[in-house]
């Protein structure tokens, strides 16, 4: 067989994708799970990707073993979906419910064997058969693989809740990493239905083009997962999982009685508000709401209510509108004029320049530089 330019990209892909995945499965400070499922996600796209390697080394034996690895793809969904869970909720364990995941894989498995059975049998099966069987197949995987995407940006959703309600840090890389991993996957399965369906449906050969956009777009994506590797590895470490979203504990608080009546939340509130001007914790970029509640020995439950249900605010703003206040001060004080814009956000408990800069500009209508300037000429 000839090797042609795109098999050669496709070699250049799938060998650095085992490797990473390799990686993965085995860094010790990882995420043992996440990194679990990712890396078999990208084991079995790689697989998928050097299809014309494994013919050429399988074949001698029996094209039958090549048919069979390649139904493993019926699992990358999954596998990317579980990813997802497990990072955002990294206390999640596996049920045995989630065996369920594998069922598509199975059921497809049962009907490649019966083929092979009846191939061997009768020789061979009717050409029509294998058309409208491999029709079948390609439509299960890509139902398969947009309906898990959308599963995963509903666990996305739902963790960004939970997020912003327990947590001050600004660093969110994990949700921007998370969120284009599923937009990538989207685009990639949309270009490998338009080509198998331009081509292997309506034999349009004049798209023959797009199979070399597919496998380059497969390679954009392991490069971009690689880089992320190396560039963050904190998106691939695990870190503390948040209590329930305050929708759930006021919930339980109704159907326990236990919700504080107006008054006593007020007075709350004028505490918590009174500690947060006088020791500012907000400083510290890693604030939580668990913290704050045992520094005011207020239970995080209540806390909770109070700041996201009560106020009406995300504790994420809550205590940015204390950093930004401090900010404000900062940039306009005489003591720190020669302080550069990062190194204010940073001192104020922010450790992200783009989400300094949007939560200053939706705080007080200007960005820190203009603020900065047109105070400066005020008091001149």
């Amino acid at each position: 067989m000839e090797i042609t330019f795109l098999n050669a990209i496709e070699l250049l892909a799938g060998f650095q994708a085992f490797l990473f995945a390799i990686y993965l499965i085995f860094n010790k400070e990882g995420k043992r799970l996440s990194n679990f499922f990712i890396a078999i996600f990208i084991m079995l796209l790689a697989y998928n990707v050097l299809d014309f390697f494994a013919d050429l080394i399988l074949k001698r034996w029996s094209e039958n073993i090549t048919v069979l690895l390649q139904l493993f793809i019926y699992l990358a969904a999954p596998a990317l979906y579980l990813h997802i869970k497990t990072s955002l909720f990294p206390n999640y364990k596996l049920k045995t419910q989630d065996l369920w995941h594998t069922l598509p894989f199975f059921i497809l498995l049962g009907v490649v064997l019966s083929l092979i059975v009846y191939e061997i049998r009768q020789e061979n099966v009717p050409a029509k058969t294998e058309r409208i069987v491999g029709l079948a197949f390609y439509a299960v995987l890509y139902l398969q693989t947009f309906l898990y995407l959308y599963f995963a940006n509903r666990q996305l959703t739902k963790h960004k809740e939970i997020f912003f309600e327990n947590y001050s840090n600004t660093n969110t890389k994990r949700y921007g990493y998370i969120s284009n991993l599923i937009l990538f996957v989207a685009v990639l399965f949309s270009l490998s239905m338009v080509n198998i369906f331009t081509r292997w449906v309506f034999q349009f050969e004049s798209f023959s083009f797009i199979s070399y956009v597919v496998i380059t777009a497969v390679l954009i994506l392991f490069c971009w997962l690689i880089i992320l590797g190396l560039r963050s590895p904190e998106l691939f470490i695990d870190e503390t999982e948040a209590q329930p979203s305050v929708q759930k504990l006021v919930k339980q608080n109704v159907d326990n009685s236990a919700l504080k009546s107006e008054d006593e939340n007020n007075k709350m509130a004028e505490r918590v508000n009174q500690y947060m001007k006088e020791e500012e914790p907000f400083l510290d970029a890693s604030l939580t709401l668990h913290t704050l509640a045992k520094e005011t020995k207020i239970s995080s439950r209540e806390l909770s209510i109070l700041i996201n249900h009560h106020l009406n605010k995300h504790f994420f703003d809550f205590v940015n509108e204390y950093r930004i206040e401090k900010a404000m001060e900062l940039l306009t004080s005489p003591d720190r004029k020669e302080y550069t814009v990062l190194e204010i956000l940073y001192e104020v408990g922010f450790n992200s320049k783009s989400s300094f800069n949007t939560a200053f500009k939706k705080h007080t209508g200007f960005t820190p530089t203009e603020y900065r300037r047109k105070n400066s000429m005020a008091v001149a």
